[in-house]
């Protein structure tokens, strides 16, 4: 008799570690997804879906800073380049090559991006489309600005966005070819930062370049929806 009772113990405490451990799987797919692609595949993740066309490799504005790398065309002369890096000294190394390269072929500054209306928009046309996701996030960080004869736009570094214990690094750059009034395409180009942002990591970072590998305080990402 006490023999049996152990054994349903045993029995029940089997039961509660198995229930438990597919709860943290499904919760960590819900999180995540169904998997995560291969290296090559990775930068495509931060192009928006709207993409008219999407090419291998980067664009001749730029220098390799790493062999991973897409280009996303859309219209009005946009483009999304993202570079991504699976080890965090690679990432150091061509942030700080990125950098100094554009401060010798442009204009080059820091400025706060607050793209809280147009999440709202992106997630009010997802709920209609029953394609929520939440997203733990900065609704403002800081971005890198750049001007040039060749193009101009914004830098966005996403650290880390899906989990703490990966090493994820994206650098993207939201521009626009040719000679152009950044601040006249500044709305434009905050619709398509918000369409590509990402970041389900709580501990994760959003920012802007950062020169000499250097790393600041990242910004405190707060659950948007």
């Amino acid at each position: 008799m006490f023999s049996k009772e152990i054994n349903k113990r045993i029995a029940i405490l089997l039961f509660l570690i198995v229930v438990l451990v597919g709860v943290w799987i499904v919760l960590d797919f819900i999180r995540i997804g169904p998997g995560l692609p291969p290296s090559e595949g990775m930068p495509k993740w931060y192009i928006p879906e709207t993409w008219r066309e999407i090419e291998p490799g980067c664009t001749s504005f730029f220098p390799e800073i790493s062999p991973y790398c897409n280009f996303g065309n859309f219209s009005g002369g946009k483009f999304v380049l993202v570079w991504y890096f699976d080890d965090e000294s690679k990432f150091l190394e061509g942030e700080d090559t990125l950098y100094c390269y554009l401060e010798e072929k442009g204009n080059v500054f820091q400025q706060e991006l607050n793209i809280s209306t147009e999440l709202q928009e992106i997630a009010k046309r997802r709920e209609a489309e029953n394609s929520w996701r939440p997203i733990f996030g900065p609704y403002f960080f800081n971005a890198t600005g750049y001007e040039s004869t060749e193009t101009s736009g914004y830098f966005v570094v996403y650290e880390r966005p899906f989990l703490k214990e990966r090493e994820d690094y994206f650098i993207a750059y939201y521009g626009i070819m040719g000679l152009t009034d950044l601040t006249e395409e500044t709305p434009a180009l905050k619709k398509l930062i918000a369409k590509s942002y990402y970041m389900s990591n709580e501990e994760g970072k959003v920012d802007g370049l950062n020169k000499g590998n250097k790393k600041g305080k990242g910004n405190l990402l707060l659950p948007w929806f």
